[in-house]
């Protein structure tokens, strides 16, 4: 029997959806916000495109649709705090999120994380947005690559690694 989409049904249900953790990032004029996002996926290769999807009624839209520049950082299983600091429910102004971590600049000016497990450093070339959310649409202009480690994963609101779940099978 189909059940009614009402919000709480649907969130229950993408919360079973599997995710890598980012944080998407962006700078204009000195100042600086990011968030916490598994809403990114890649888009194209030739050129390469990524997509994410970030509500636009927070400080790290209105950041990108005046700088149109984004960074996406993947994070690995020792980012959790990180993440955590960049989730929306936390109660921090957006320039604080950023003292933990070491943070440069690449190509477009977007914040990125040193040591992500990659980082992409984007021109947002498309912004579309629709209802509560956006979807951006960045050309890949510089990437970069840390150390090799288990990616962070969210699953049933909680934070994991794909690979905890592998290395038992293995061991």
């Amino acid at each position: 029997m189909p059940v009614p989409a009402e919000d709480d049904i649907f969130r229950s249900s993408m919360r079973l959806l599997a995710g890598g953790v980012t944080i998407v990032a962006s700078a204009y004029q000195g100042n600086r916000s990011g968030l916490t996002a598994t809403a990114v996926c890649s888009l194209a290769l030739a050129p390469p495109r990524v997509l994410a999807s970030i509500n636009i009624q927070g400080d790290t839209y209105s950041l990108i649709s005046r700088s149109r520049c984004m960074s996406v950082n993947l994070l690995s299983l020792e980012h959790e705090r990180l993440a955590r600091r960049f989730s929306t429910s936390r109660a921090m102004l957006s320039e604080d999120r950023f003292s933990a971590g070491e943070w440069c600049q690449r190509v477009t000016g977007a914040p990125v994380l040193a040591d992500a497990l990659a980082a992409l450093d984007c021109r947002v070339i498309e912004m579309i947005p629709l209802d509560s959310h956006a979807i951006l649409i960045g050309a890949v202009e510089d990437i970069s690559f840390g150390p090799k480690r288990p990616p962070l994963i969210h699953f049933q609101s909680h934070y994991t690694s794909v690979l905890d779940a592998v290395a038992e099978k293995l061991g």
